[in-house]
């Protein structure tokens, strides 16, 4: 049995190897597992958290690595389709010179994520689990946004946790507004929503701290958190707002790292909320102070996550993460 159920893609992250190259004239590449809900799964299942992955995999010899890769970690498949009619989606990033990453383009036709249907959900894992995490890009076409829009209404049915990392692609859906809108108007079914700056930008207009805070009222968001890159991050709640400070770090690419946060921050979650049935009234009555605790071990999942190569190969597991925290100290604010 499950914990955390985490919907959506899994894909193959094609990593250029020489800096400073962009994606036309790059030759040399690196293979990795991939793919946001599936980096989360894996997050949780290091920490020692029963995490499962819902979606479909391809197949083919990349899929069938991509399923070997969640079994080996210990993430349950039980959710998992193979589909023999469809390929396994490609993430290609680049290598700035400077050394960090960046993505430059994913394929997009006849890939197996984008077919995941609602009768390919299972309940009984949504009435055995705790939690839902999900992103956008399964819900940028049906049949996928359809098997999503389903899982949602089985997390609210089974009064899970609901967690939304909107990881905005603009590349992957038809156009600005449309992305937008569904993101906005998915917001109201969680309780635990994290973006980045840009994404509150695109989402909000606006990269005041303010913007957060009205954009978490008007969708009645319990806990909103910003990353903040090396400056840790913010959480925007019902009982304010507050920066929780980074860590100092040898700092090698950032692949991943927020999937790590997300990751240690359902940890957290799970255990203050213990056995609460409202979730949106038990994380209201956390304190500012307790989820500032949850933000500080999250960011330093996350600060782990850059110390190394790939998305999951770079995640850390409980033992990694309590050493750090015995270790460094957060950034002064």
């Amino acid at each position: 049995m499950a914990n955390v159920l985490c919907l959506g893609e899994m894909l193959v992250d094609w990593v250029s190897t020489k800096p400073g190259e962009e994606l036309d004239v790059a030759t040399a590449f690196t293979k990795a597992a991939g793919g946001a809900p599936a980096n989360v799964a894996v997050g949780l299942a290091r920490q020692g958290v029963k995490a499962a992955f819902i979606g479909r995999i391809s197949k083919d010899a990349f899929g069938k690595w991509l399923k070997k890769t969640l079994d080996d970690e210990g993430v349950d498949t039980a959710g998992v389709v193979l589909d023999g009619e469809a390929q396994t989606r490609m993430a290609y990033v680049v290598t700035l010179a400077n050394g960090d990453r960046k993505l430059a383009e994913f394929s997009n036709i006849s890939v197996a994520d984008t077919r995941l249907e609602p009768a390919d959900l299972r309940e009984q894992q949504f009435s055995d689990a705790r939690a839902l995490h999900f992103g956008s890009i399964s819900m940028i076409c049906d049949p996928a946004a359809a098997a999503t829009r389903a899982a949602i209404n089985l997390a609210l049915k089974h009064k899970l946790l609901i967690s939304f990392d909107p990881n905005v692609r603009l590349g992957l859906w038809n156009s600005e507004e449309v992305c937008r809108n569904t993101i906005l108007s998915t917001l109201k079914f969680a309780h635990l929503v994290k973006i980045n700056l840009d994404e509150l930008e695109f989402l909000s207009g606006s990269r005041e701290f303010s913007a957060a805070e009205t954009l978490r009222q008007e969708h009645n968001i319990p806990l909103l958190i910003i990353t903040l890159d090396a400056q840790g991050s913010l959480i925007s709640c019902q009982s304010g707002q507050k920066i929780i400070a980074g860590f100092e770090i040898d700092f090698v690419e950032a692949t991943g790292a927020g999937d790590g946060f997300v990751s240690g921050l359902l940890l957290g979650l799970l255990e203050a909320l213990s056995t609460a049935a409202d979730k949106r009234q038990a994380i209201a009555k956390l304190s500012i102070e307790q989820l500032s605790e949850i933000a500080l071990r999250a960011n330093a999942v996350g600060a782990l996550a850059c110390t190394r190569a790939g998305a999951i190969p770079a995640l850390p597991s409980a033992s990694e993460v309590k050493l750090f925290l015995q270790r460094h100290t957060a950034k002064p604010s």
